[in-house]
This record gives structure tokens, sequence and C-alpha cells, in this order.
């Protein structure tokens, strides 16, 4: 899951500040859903390589009330002889604060498969965890420790939503915990401050633009070549992620919403 990894290392990082733990979810609501069009850059043109679909749910999970995420992503049937993309995550998270309780990704991406499973003990700061990938052939299961702020591949993207904005300058970089193949590693993004992006159908909207440096591995060949842009409202939707591969480039567009917390995301140019 290397490829998932989006930040190197914390260890004497100018300007860095301290990690910090989700107070209250203020960004979604149960019932939103969120697509999304997957474009590949192969030679000259660029070819829609697949899709991705991020949905919440309520849910219960051992007492606790939480929240279900759920994330999906597929490469077009057309494109599966070139690389085929079966991915699926669930997380489960508390309500208010996004505490990671539950989380489970099965992947398969060409001939790499991935089938991954934690338990987080919050009581103990504990994680049980049973881990597969295709490369190992084997399952292992172990118990690591972590501190209280922490999240998965999933539950990341929704607490990196909440963050408010205001408290960060240009080029900050924005520690998080992170969990990935069953080990805990301390990462970060970096705030490039505000922008108008024109979208693939022309219209426009503000957002808040981040870079992350990506770890080298099947896909990504390591570096500062992933940027994200979020609109600049209270939803803070990614509308379009970008990221340098070893065989060209990959672009992800917001297709379509349902269930905002706040309402349509308006453009600039409606």
């Amino acid at each position: 899951m290397k490829k998932y990894l989006l930040v190197l290392t914390v260890f004497l990082v100018p300007n860095l500040i301290q990690a910090q733990c989700l107070e209250q979810n203020q960004a979604y609501k149960a019932g939103e859903e969120i697509w999304y069009d997957v474009k590949y850059n192969w030679g000259i043109i660029w070819v829609d390589a697949g899709e991705v679909m991020f949905a919440v749910e309520d849910a219960k999970w051992e007492g606790y009330d939480a929240h279900w995420f759920k994330g999906y992503g597929r490469s077009m049937p057309k494109w599966d002889w070139v690389y085929k993309v079966r991915d699926t995550f669930d997380a489960i998270g508390t309500l208010e604060q996004l505490k990671p309780l539950y989380f489970h990704r099965n992947t398969s991406e060409g001939s790499y498969k991935v089938n991954n499973k934690y338990w987080f003990e919050k009581e103990k700061n504990v994680i049980k965890t049973e881990v597969y990938n295709s490369d190992a052939e084997e399952t292992t299961t172990k118990t690591v420790s972590y501190d209280d702020c922490i999240w998965d591949v999933l539950s990341a993207i929704y607490y990196a939503r909440n963050l408010d904005f205001t408290n960060y300058t240009t080029d900050q970089k924005i520690p998080f915990n992170l969990i990935v193949d069953g080990k805990v590693h301390n990462l970060f993004v970096r705030y490039l401050g505000k922008e108008q992006l024109e979208m693939p159908d022309e219209k426009v909207y503000n957002t808040i633009k981040f870079s992350a440096l990506l770890v080298d591995g099947t896909i990504f060949d390591g570096g500062e070549d992933m940027t994200v842009w979020v609109t600049d409202d209270q939803n803070k939707i990614p509308l379009k992620v970008q990221a340098k591969i070893q065989v060209g480039w990959v672009k992800a567009f917001l297709k379509k919403t349902k269930g905002l917390k706040y309402g349509d995301i308006t453009p600039l140019n409606p």
C-alpha cells in the first residue's frame, strides 16, 4: 500500500505545527455521496480511465454512535485489459470527533491484492491488525500502539475536510498520523493557499490548494507530485486531484454530489 503514503517524514521540518485531533465534525453528514471521473494521460491524450465514489452513512459500532465511510474505485471495463482496478474501503468512526473504530481495505490493482483490517481499541490506544498483501503471500496479525490522534486512509480524507485553514500560512506543513499496512506513520501535507480553479465544464470555483509528498512505490516515483484542490466553503469537497505516476499522470475531477451538508457547491460563473 505504499502508493497511499502521502509523505515521508516530519523530523526536523521547519514551521511544522503539532498534529491536532478533530474537535467536532463540521463538514459532512450521513447521506452524502461524492463521485469522481478519473483520467489517465496516455502519451499525448487523456482517456477516461475509471471512477471513484465516497459515501457516508449513520452506523452503530459497539455502543458508539458512528459514521460508516465507504470508498469504491474501479477502472473502466474497456481498460481492464491494461490495468484492472477494483478497490473497496470501509471505515467506522465516532460521530462527532471522527475517532477511528474499524477499517477494512479490500483491493485488487493489476496483480497486486490487499486485504487489511484494523480494530481500534480507544480505551487502550492500541490497534489490532490483520494484514495481507499478495507480495508477502501471507496474512500477519499484530497489535500496535498509537497516540490519540490517528486515522486510516479513508477517515483521513474526512479529517482533512474539517481543518480550519484560516490557521495556516502558505507553505505550512500540516501533520497527521496514519496507519498503513499495519504500521503507524507520522505524515504531513503542505498548504499552498487559495486559488480559482476552472473545471472541465468551464465552471470556476474558489478553492484551497494542497500538495502531498509521495512515497516511492508500485505507481509513484516519490516526491511532491500530488496536488489537491478543495472547495473554499463549508463543504470542503475535493474538486480536483492530480498526481504524477511512473508512466504519466492521473487526474480525478468531481463528477456529481448528493446530500451535502451545506447544499450544492456554487461556482463563480453559474
